[in-house]
């Protein structure tokens, strides 16, 4: 009999040792039309690369990414790790010493949500009138259990707008305490600012 772990042993879907665990990469055409990758490195933080330049730490952590961009072209790299969500910009200048060409880190606020745990997956989208971002949030509370928010928000020149929050989309419960009726006990979207 074998001891070597099954292929379908958890301890298969982990990285063997000296094997690079690159996650989440997302490709993108920076504001020098330059094709630029975004991953989460083994460390946990993000870093970018482009072909024929070292990789360079954008200091976020992450255990989710993404990669949008704003109503001036600029790309935007937000970061979430737990409950922490951080984001960086792309400036105008194209310096070849790393980190000038980014914004310093700057903190996406939440706005209260009940039970939070953690910030599941980060969304963004753009259209004509710039750059939106949707957030999942893992809650659990004790008259719903384990659930899930959406919080999505207008990306603006200095961030992120207000918040609106979706009602938990995963309880299991059909009770939705606190939440605003429309015509006919329909549920409508609530507003919610960030600190």
């Amino acid at each position: 009999m074998s001891n070597a772990p099954s292929s379908t042993s958890p301890a298969s879907d982990r990285p063997a040792p000296g094997e690079v665990a690159w996650q989440q990469t997302v490709v993108m055409r920076n504001a020098h039309d330059e094709e630029e990758a975004f991953s989460i490195g083994p460390d946990g933080r993000v870093w970018s690369f482009i072909a024929g330049k070292p990789l360079e730490n954008l200091g976020l952590e992450a255990d989710f990414l993404t990669v949008g961009r704003n109503g001036a072209g600029a790309l935007v790299v937000i970061a979430a790790k737990g409950l922490h969500t951080s984001y960086r910009t792309e400036t105008a200048r194209h310096a070849a010493a790393p980190g000038e060409r980014w914004s310093v880190v700057r903190s996406i606020h939440l706005p209260s949500i009940q039970g939070a745990t953690g910030v599941r997956r980060l969304y963004t989208q753009s259209d004509f009138s710039g750059m939106r971002i949707a957030m999942i949030v893992d809650t659990h509370t004790a008259d719903q259990g384990a659930s899930y928010v959406m919080a999505c928000s207008q990306w603006r020149d200095n961030g992120p707008g207000p918040f609106i929050l979706l009602p938990p989309l995963g309880a299991h419960s059909t009770a939705q305490t606190g939440k605003t009726s429309g015509p006919g006990g329909l549920k409508i979207f609530r507003a919610a600012h960030s600190t």
